[in-house]
């Protein structure tokens, strides 16, 4: 049982913690803490399991599966790293110190003599050397892709018998030169890492003219997309690692399904040659490692990181997972009015801030006017069209949920517009620079009410729906064939003075209301 001058001076240290803003932009670390201690200081501690931590404290739901869900795992090893990082920092004096034992989870509250030293420890389970006292127990953290190799394999304990023919001297001297060898091994793997040369274009560097796309990280052939672009393979970088994108998953918002090969991760850079001129620029983020689901677990806030473009930082703190909102998911943020520097390059700087190594994914340049982003139009339809006046429309790209389709009933001058729609209960996210901008979304009925023989419902039965625009209402209880005065008959519908939110998105929101939602084309032009 706790003392009254410890459960004192334990919770003294507890809001020390608390307020040293060691878990500023870490919410699920500062829930973690507070569950955990709390639980010792009630002498609960006996309850506190991974399952428990999760639905209690990381708000997963009662059906969390810890062999599915490595989230509350990874939440300690970043707990125990922020809480050493403390400890041999700011709270290095303090007379109590607080810590989460590996492989445990009940915090560990140990008081500190005049020198700095262990006096002694109280927590709420005993701790590992109380239950073993002959077993000898050392913690390795080894490189990143070191343990990537060694999670897999098994625990092993080595303990010295109490009772044995074989010399105290002898065991121990085996022991030592056990720890010799892998002190030996550590540091081969860590010099040979730290060693190797990082990766640097070696291809032209002369200036890039006209429009300029690639993919991070890919050392393939170029790709074409479905809107008829071509990505090139990886070029001007100077850093990091290129990474294979894992294969066989959902992923959302994609340019082209084949969209996602690699990706660039590390302290990397790029310094692209380009011609005299003002550019739009587009950074591509799919999150594949971190996210539940993903191999690095469920938490936001992990990978953070700032980039720089030609030495001023236009991204800080940046979370491409949060601003996502889901893992495998196309996150795009656009800038306008880019220049090269002084030396005629363009330089984009990555830089760690947390506690994962930044990443990008692909990279887009576009020559545009001074002051101005090209116009967005995309069509519900699996490749681009043309409109009577030469306009490129854009395949059905930025959409998540819903399902796309072809159709081709509408007549006019633009009823090439009309052959495709996205139906369903859907959203489109897409990525604009700061500014204000006009929407017009293009319809036409060609299911619901029209009464043809292929019909689902010859009745008439009416279709109606909401559209929200950055959660703005835009139309409500929408009877889309009332409106356009009858089925197959083109709608066009305008607003103004749109901003992207945040996150760099206009998110237009298609909810039905009776039947499903549906919409054959998007544009958005900036104002002014």
């Amino acid at each position: 049982m706790l003392t009254t001058a410890q459960l004192t001076a334990e919770r003294a240290e507890y809001d020390a913690v608390l307020k040293s803003g060691i878990f500023n932009r870490a919410p699920n670390l500062e829930c973690f803490f507070r569950y955990v201690c709390e639980r010792h200081f009630s002498g609960e501690a006996d309850e506190v399991k991974e399952y428990s931590i999760a639905v209690a404290a990381l708000r997963r739901p009662p059906d969390f599966d810890q062999k599915k869900d490595s989230i509350v795992r990874v939440e300690a090893h970043r707990l125990r790293k922020r809480l050493a990082e403390f400890y041999a920092g700011d709270g290095a004096s303090h007379a109590v110190q607080i810590t989460i034992p590996s492989g445990q989870y009940v915090p560990r509250f140990t008081s500190q003599d005049s020198g700095g030293g262990r006096k002694g420890a109280k927590e709420g389970v005993a701790g590992p050397l109380a239950t073993r006292p002959s077993a000898l127990h050392a913690e390795v953290i080894a490189p990143r892709a070191v343990q990537a190799n060694l999670r897999s394999a098994p625990s092993v304990v080595v303990e010295v018998p109490r009772k044995s023919g074989i010399p105290a001297r002898f065991v121990w001297m085996t022991l030592t030169v056990l720890c010799v060898g892998v002190a030996v091994s550590l540091f081969w793997f860590r010099s040979h890492a730290r060693s190797a040369p990082p990766e640097v274009w070696q291809g032209s560097m002369d200036p890039v003219e006209g429009e300029l796309r690639f993919l991070a990280g890919y050392r393939g052939n170029s790709f074409h997309d479905r809107q008829g672009r071509i990505w090139q393979s990886d070029r001007y970088y100077n850093g990091g690692s290129s990474i294979t994108a894992p294969a066989g998953r959902a992923y959302e918002g994609l340019p082209d399904p084949a969209f996602v090969h690699s990706y660039r991760e590390g302290a990397f850079r790029y310094d692209i040659p380009l011609a005299p001129g003002t550019y739009e620029l587009r950074l591509y983020f799919i999150e594949t490692e971190f996210g539940e689901g993903n191999p690095g677990g469920g938490p936001v806030n992990f990978r953070l990181f700032r980039v720089d473009l030609n030495g001023k930082p236009v991204l800080d703190l940046f979370d491409a997972l949060s601003e996502a909102g889901a893992p495998n998911r196309l996150q795009v943020r656009v800038f306008r009015d880019v220049s090269p520097a002084a030396d005629g390059r363009l330089h984009l700087a990555f830089q760690e801030v947390g506690e994962a190594k930044p990443f990008l994914s692909a990279l887009e340049l576009l020559p545009a006017a001074a002051g101005h982003v090209r116009p967005i139009r995309i069509v519900a339809q699996k490749s681009n069209v043309a409109d009577t006046d030469g306009r490129v429309w854009q395949a059905d790209q930025y959409a998540v949920g819903g399902t796309q389709v072809d159709r081709a009933f509408v007549t006019g001058p633009e009823r090439i517009l009309f052959r495709g729609e996205r139906y369903g209960n859907f959203t489109y996210r897409i990525p604009v620079a700061p500014g204000k901008y006009r929407l017009r979304l293009y319809f036409a009925e060609t299911y619901f009410g029209t009464k043809l023989p292929f019909a689902q419902n010859n009745r008439g039965d009416p279709r109606i729906f909401n559209v929200f625009a950055n959660g703005l209402e835009l139309i409500r209880n929408f009877d889309l064939a009332k409106e356009a005065g009858g089925p197959n008959k083109p709608l066009v519908k305008e607003f103004e003075n749109l901003e992207p939110n945040a996150q760099g998105l206009i998110v237009l929101e298609f909810i039905p209301v009776h039947n499903y939602a549906e919409v054959n084309a998007i544009e958005i032009l900036e104002m002014g």
